[in-house]
């Protein structure tokens, strides 16, 4: 089973797997890690390294992280690089989750899609899944009977 760590500052991974299971249900093989103020950033990596390896099954892991080039996501790198290269080679670090990205990632865990082909699938849900609306998008409807 595809395992999946949500790294993020603040409670946001819980946040996220919260809502996540109002969707879906109960959930399996996801641990979040949080960064609150204060928290040593080395252990923080301390944590992720353990959170990948109570989720590793050996269908590999998805990190999924708030920010691109931020703690959470840095030390998730870090981490990565140094794990056993069976597993560090299953591994894959993404930034700017959003709840459809988990969605689809947890989607891809019940399918049992292998963690290469479902990495580029999660990133793809969480850009086709931002819009924009507004009140000038509604088109005015013609008043007049067309007879």
């Amino acid at each position: 089973m595809l395992g999946i760590v949500i790294a993020t500052h603040g409670k946001l991974s819980d946040g996220l797997k919260d809502a996540a299971e109002v969707i879906v249900g109960a959930t399996n093989n996801i641990a979040t890690v949080n960064l609150n103020p204060g928290d040593d950033v080395q252990e923080l990596g301390n944590q992720i390294e353990a959170a990948v390896k109570e989720v590793d099954q050996n269908a590999g892991v998805i990190i999924l992280t708030d920010l691109v080039s931020a703690s959470p996501y840095n030390q998730s790198v870090l981490i990565t690089n140094g794990l056993d290269p069976a597993l560090q080679e299953n591994v894959y670090v993404l930034g700017g989750v959003n709840l459809p990205m988990l969605l689809e990632t947890i989607n891809h865990q019940i399918l049992s899609t292998p963690v290469q082909e479902a990495a580029p699938a999660i990133m793809a849900q969480g850009a086709d899944s931002l819009d924009i609306w507004h009140v000038s998008e509604i088109e005015e409807e013609d008043d007049e009977d067309d007879f």
